[in-house]
């Protein structure tokens, strides 16, 4: 069931009462400081990682961190690991190279799956639990092919929504994930013509210019972005640089620690969580105006605004690791009911309209992994996972 108080955070009329499944209070300044959110996390890591029998025990299960939680030297080997996949050559055949012609490595092999399923892995019921897994093989090949002894870290956004262009994830120094994009000024809102929305200017626009990634070549795309001109083929090879344009509006109105807080604990069913997290047009709530999914995809812009192609950026991985760890955060906060908990069909807004998928399906991920059932797709200590969030 779906229920919603428009008072939640009206922040200025006292303390925030929060009824769910469990009983939460929290102050204003908790809520807007993340003490709320971090006191929710801790409350799902306690409760998901209680009473473990199979072969992942929590004791041994990899942590993902924060990125700012990260040494220097975590940082540039994280870094380092993604531009060794960046390098390493696609193993596609000479008849695939044919039909994907962008694809020369096999960090172009995931950018290409993403943008090849697109279609039914937004706004659908795996949304979810597809990039989780996605992000999870994209992790699995750094420590694999590129001898990463770390996790895949992730991007608080409510760290950063007030300023994102002075986040330390982008500051451009040897320890970063490389810079915003040059400022390119008076170009006005960008139009997305999927969604028919405009979009404020950010503070960049450009190529990414200082630290890792300044000299990275993604070699398809634009597909689908705000404020860009599409290729007329999604698979064309068409090498540009990594382009940013980093977006103050849109992270103040999408991924504070306020917007956080209110989507975990507003939603009682997953319908609505994973709705209003997307901006779905069927759970339109009017104080969401881009859900915290197209908030920090846009908040990074550019290639990370493409909805198809932002696999492009490698921004997009600590993204959907906050993603997923927001997921986490709700699911641990009423397990039983939460674990395996799904709603939706097989296509973007059930168009054309396609069965509600269930958890005895298999889940498909191109070129970068084999076939997943579902259900093995929904705990991140069970299955083919073994790690949780700090």
């Amino acid at each position: 069931m779906y229920w919603y108080r428009s008072l939640l955070f009206s922040l200025a009329l006292g303390p925030v009462v929060i009824l769910g499944s469990n009983r939460h209070e929290f102050s204003p300044e908790q809520v807007n400081q993340g003490i709320a959110l971090r006191q929710l996390a801790d409350e799902a890591t306690e409760n998901i990682t209680q009473n473990r029998t199979g072969t992942c025990r929590p004791e041994h299960a990899q942590i993902r961190k924060e990125w700012r939680e990260l040494t220097q030297q975590e940082r540039q080997e994280f870094t380092n690991a993604v531009q060794c996949l960046q390098s390493i050559p696609t193993t596609l055949s000479a008849d695939l190279r044919q039909i994907y012609p962008g694809v020369h490595t096999r960090y172009d092999e995931f950018q290409a799956t993403h943008i090849n399923l697109t279609k039914v892995i937004h706004l659908t019921a795996d949304f979810l639990a597809w990039h989780r897994y996605f992000i999870h093989t994209f992790e699995q090949d750094l420590q694999s092919k590129c001898q990463y002894t770390g996790s895949l870290p992730y991007w608080d956004w409510g760290l950063d929504a007030e300023e994102p262009q002075l986040s330390v994830l982008f500051n451009g120094d040897p320890y970063s994930m490389g810079s915003n994009g040059r400022l390119i000024p008076n170009r006005g809102p960008a139009y997305w013509p999927a969604i028919h929305e405009y979009f404020p200017e950010g503070t960049g626009g450009g190529c990414v210019y200082e630290g890792p990634f300044s000299n990275h070549t993604v070699n398809m795309g634009p597909v689908d972005g705000a404020g860009q001109i599409p290729v007329s083929y999604p698979f064309e090879y068409h090498p540009h640089c990594l382009q940013r344009d980093i977006n103050p509006a849109v992270t103040r109105s999408a991924v504070t620690f306020r917007h956080i807080t209110e989507l975990i604990l507003s939603y009682d069913t997953i319908d609505w969580f994973q709705g209003v997290m997307q901006r779905d047009p069927r759970f339109s709530v009017p104080s969401v105006p881009y859900g915290v999914h197209r908030g920090g995809h846009v908040g990074v812009g550019m290639v990370m605004g493409d909805a198809a192609a932002s696999p492009g950026d490698p921004m997009f991985y600590l993204h959907h690791a906050q993603i997923d760890r927001v997921w986490t955060i709700w699911q641990g906060l009423d397990p039983e009911k939460r674990r395996h908990a799904i709603w939706g069909t097989h296509t973007i807004l059930d168009t054309p309209p396609t069965a509600n998928m269930t958890l005895d399906e298999m889940i498909g991920f191109g070129f970068v992994a084999e076939p997943v059932l579902f259900r093995d797709l929904m705990d991140t200590l069970d299955g083919p996972f073994c790690y949780y969030y700090q």
